[in-house]
């Protein structure tokens, strides 16, 4: 494992870049799918034990995702400067083992005092007007779920480690095979089987945390062992700190976390504005949002595989290739996500009636008739999307991370949210408004990201990285 199984030197062409890309980004982003199914079978189990048991664990998924988001965020910090490492060749096995470790620390530091707070979420959840009974199941749930903070996060280090060295399909097969034992766990666990007791909402945690447990152990045991990457010793002498790659990952990785959790606090701000304009509405939504999260990720995938590239491209000071790499990541994700939204506009009525049973009947229709008007919406946003997730990440392929923080934070609080409560509410739009703000926000920040990696050259990171090798 001396060199990069990923070369990008200038003789390369387009097509072959286009290749290397899908093959690193496709199982990236079916990873991230196996993810969306187990969410979605979490959803079908509780929904047999009860409304209430569902609308906890929903509002307990609410609270949790915004730290997870954030806590993924910083893992990212960690891959610009793998890739950068790898890319240089210069002892990149001791570089790449010593930032492997020190983000593990990062996120553990962060994980425990989060898990703290999480602990009594109830109180927050009692103080902004939630009935006592959601409050208490919902804490409970909070409390057995927790741990998967720390056991997901870490699994995201190993497996960006693995795709800096063009190794993603372990850490897929291992995504895929959580899929049924997680089924399994909160089976056995909600309904009370095999002589353990029924536990409901505690159960749905419980089996989410031991299946991601598993996961985990599965992943650093392969790390462990596969003869490529058992040289490494990622775990040894763990205990080992090394302040300056600590700051390194504390440094790039806070700022991708929080533009990460910028966008997800807008979605989730947006969900509580439909709710405002009634439960139909929202559950349309909800519908909408996805499918739209179902093609969102293999754009994401695509990025992730372009921000590897890149950093690659960077640690051998390959300024032609970051070029080729940048804008075909970028053609692949925006093609991709066009032919989606083709889909999402011509099929919208197919797609809006797989979630309901029944189209016509009662609030069904409405929720019907509210989702595919969303859907056309969301075929808008698609392009958009795929092309703001793939440019911040090439951008933070190139270690540029706090410019594109304080641009989501504009984009999405200081124009989406407030474009999508104005149009909703004071100008009559209804849910249709939301959507309109969710379009001029990820579509604002989308062409920021383009520009700024178009004009990449005028970014002190890039010629840190590439003029002054």
């Amino acid at each position: 494992m001396g060199q990069t199984a990923l070369p990008t030197g200038s003789g390369r062409g387009v097509m072959a870049e286009a290749r290397a890309l899908i093959a690193l980004g496709l199982p990236l982003a079916l990873g991230q799918l196996a993810g969306v199914a187990m969410l979605t079978t979490d959803t079908i189990m509780l929904g047999r034990v009860g409304p209430e048991a569902l609308a906890a664990a929903a509002l307990g998924f609410s609270v949790i995702i915004v730290p997870m988001m954030f806590l993924i965020g910083l893992a990212q910090g960690a891959v610009p400067l793998m890739a950068y490492a790898v890319g240089a060749k210069r002892h990149h096995m001791r570089e790449v083992r010593r930032i492997v470790r020190q983000t593990l620390w990062a996120t553990g530091f962060v994980c425990l005092p989060v898990i703290a707070l999480l602990w009594n979420i109830g109180v927050l959840l009692r103080l902004i007007g939630q009935e006592e009974g959601l409050a208490v199941e919902t804490e409970r749930y909070v409390r057995a779920v927790s741990p998967i903070l720390l056991t997901g996060t870490w699994y995201v280090v190993l497996r960006n480690f693995m795709a800096t060295y063009d190794r993603p399909r372990a850490a897929l097969v291992i995504a895929l095979l959580q899929v049924p034992v997680n089924g399994v766990f909160i089976y056995v666990l909600i309904f009370g089987h095999f002589g353990l007791p029924a536990l409901g909402v505690v159960g749905a945690g419980l089996g989410s945390v031991a299946s991601g447990l598993l996961a985990l152990a599965a992943l650093a045991g392969f790390v462990a062992l596969d003869r490529r990457f058992r040289r490494f010793h990622l775990l040894g002498r763990f205990w080992r700190a090394d302040r300056q790659k600590l700051m390194d990952v504390v440094r790039l990785g806070t700022p991708i976390g929080l533009t990460i959790t910028f966008e997800v606090l807008l979605f989730s701000g947006a969900a509580q504005l439909m709710g405002l304009i009634g439960p139909l509405a929202l559950a349309a939504h909800q519908i909408a949002i996805q499918i739209a999260s179902v093609t969102f990720m293999f754009a994401l995938g695509i990025g992730q595989a372009g921000a590897i590239r890149i950093g690659i491209a960077a640690g051998s000071h390959d300024a032609a290739a970051i070029t080729r790499t940048g804008w075909t990541a970028l053609a692949l994700g925006c093609g991709f996500m066009g032919a989606m939204a083709f889909v999402m506009l011509f099929w919208r009525e197919d797609l809006a009636g797989l979630f309901l049973a029944d189209r016509t009947s009662g609030g069904n229709a409405a929720v019907f008739t509210y989702a595919s008007g969303f859907l056309v919406l969301a075929a808008l946003f698609q392009v958009v999307d795929a092309a703001q997730v793939v440019a911040v990440n090439l951008l933070r392929g190139l270690q540029d991370a706090r410019v594109p923080m304080l641009y989501a934070m504009l984009c999405y609080w200081g124009l989406g949210f407030t474009l999508s409560w104005a149009l909703a509410f004071p100008f009559g739009l209804g849910g249709e408004g939301i959507w309109w703000g969710f379009v001029a926000a990820v579509g604002a920040f989308a062409v920021l990201m383009v520009r700024r990696f178009a004009g990449r050259h005028r970014i002190p990171a890039y010629r840190d990285l590439i003029e002054r090798a």
